[in-house]
């Protein structure tokens, strides 16, 4: 009997160790934690807009490039550099907390020429979503330091 109560003590504290470690949904939580999915780039210029890529993992590949390219982004899709296919983004690896870190394919240019492309370069980059996971902000280190907004589709 003294066995059977301490087996069923056992059993007991194991279950109140494991449900105390298991989270709760308080209904405040991201929809979705992972960056997998299409994703479409949002501009206020128009220049960029319809560029979208899908994401699988550690990687992005380009789907859609942009419906009203600028001057050097023309320039890149004319001589093959950037199309459809390639991998956009790589490397992305959770950083916690709705951030990811990464890299980010970029046209390079020469600062003389600055609409001319030259080929394409990885640039490091943090990848924040928003908690409702439907936003995602782009931070590159690249040319001083931009900022992407795409939206998940």
């Amino acid at each position: 009997m003294k066995n059977t109560i301490k087996w069923f003590g056992f059993i007991v504290l194991v279950a109140v160790i494991g449900f105390s470690m298991t989270a709760c949904d308080d209904g405040n939580s991201p929809t979705s934690t992972s960056l997998d999915g299409t994703w479409e780039r949002n501009t206020t210029s128009g220049t960029g807009s319809g560029m979208r890529v899908t994401v699988s993992g550690s990687t992005a590949i380009l789907n859609h490039l942009n419906n009203n390219p600028n001057a050097l982004t023309k320039d890149a899709i004319d001589k093959g550099y950037l199309k459809v296919g390639n991998q956009y983004w790589q490397e992305l690896t959770s950083a916690g907390n709705l951030t990811w870190s990464g890299q980010q394919s970029n046209i390079s240019y020469y600062t003389s020429s600055p609409n001319v492309a030259i080929g394409l370069t990885w640039v490091d980059c943090t990848f924040t979503m928003s908690s409702d996971g439907k936003t995602l902000t782009v931070r590159g280190s690249g040319s001083g330091g931009w900022t992407q907004t795409w939206t998940r589709k």
